[in-house]
């Protein structure tokens, strides 16, 4: 049986394939950049080895979220799994190879991530080819949760939504002025405590002052990240991430002014996984 993981900080998927079918196991995530090897092993022993049910592993591929080649805590993450997998062949990667494998499969086209952040590479069929950098929700993460939910918040506390909309936004996610002025500024999380407003977005997408918010970060991510690489408009795009999936007829849209062609858009990369692996190429 072989074990393919999608990791990010907060939560993991684990998919067991192999014989009859897929079971996937979920477990908290593991970022090697912010968790300690031996909070991972403990991730691992804890959760999820009582759920495998003594099932034997050959095979481990790993995607996460802060799995950097050649990085050490990438090697060092890679170390703690064969040391709870001692007769599994492992190997970590990013979360965005991941992406690319899943969406792409063995054919050449650009990944893209959209989730709480965003990302996107180019993807030769092999390889990442080419990679503009995310740079986090300060700097960049445009089309991600924190980007539309950030466009939101400032439009509303900007007075460039009508009142009734601004209430709405209040009594909805159950917050005020103040507390979001305390939760972007003072606490930790931001970025989540942003991301929080999509579903908002998503309930109000009717509204057209809520429908330029999302589309101005998908406009954003398009002039920002992907007509950054060459023959954009000659290559499939492909989206994975709950803000593709929730917001796929707007992304679809905004890509379409640019001439992009759209593929696949799928909330998680982890059936993808399954497939790039088990495919017998």
């Amino acid at each position: 049986m072989i074990l393919i993981a999608d990791s990010g900080g907060t939560k993991c998927h684990w998919a067991v394939a192999g014989g009859r079918g897929v079971e996937v196991i979920p477990t908290r995530g593991i970022n090697p950049v912010t968790m300690p090897p031996a909070e991972a092993a403990a991730v691992l022993y804890d959760e999820l080895l009582p759920q495998l049910r003594g099932v034997q592993i050959c095979r481990i591929y790993f995607y996460g979220a802060g799995c950097i080649a050649g990085a050490a805590a990438t090697a060092e993450l890679e170390r703690t799994v064969k040391k709870v997998f001692p007769a599994a062949e492992v190997e970590v990667q990013s979360d965005m190879l991941g992406a690319a494998r899943a969406l792409c499969g063995h054919e050449r086209g650009i990944a893209c991530i959209l989730g709480t952040g965003s990302n996107s590479a180019l993807y030769d069929g092999a390889r990442l080819a080419a990679n503009v950098p995310p740079l986090g929700y300060i700097l960049g993460d445009e089309g991600g949760g924190a980007c539309i939910g950030r466009m939101v918040v400032a439009d509303a506390l900007k007075g460039l939504m009508s009142r009734r909309t601004v209430e709405r936004l209040y009594e909805e996610c159950g917050t005020s002025y103040a507390e979001i002025i305390e939760n972007v500024y003072r606490r930790p999380n931001a970025n989540r405590f942003l991301a929080s407003f999509v579903p908002f977005a998503v309930r109000h997408i009717g509204q057209p002052e809520v429908a330029r918010c999302v589309d101005r970060a998908f406009e954003a991510f398009v002039e920002r990240n992907l007509l950054q690489y060459d023959g954009i408009t000659s290559t499939p795009v492909h989206f994975t991430g709950g803000v593709a999936a929730v917001f796929e007829n707007r992304l679809r849209e905004v890509l379409g002014r640019y001439s992009i062609a759209v593929g696949r858009i799928e909330a998680s990369p982890i059936g993808g996984m399954v497939r790039y692996h088990t495919d017998g190429k």
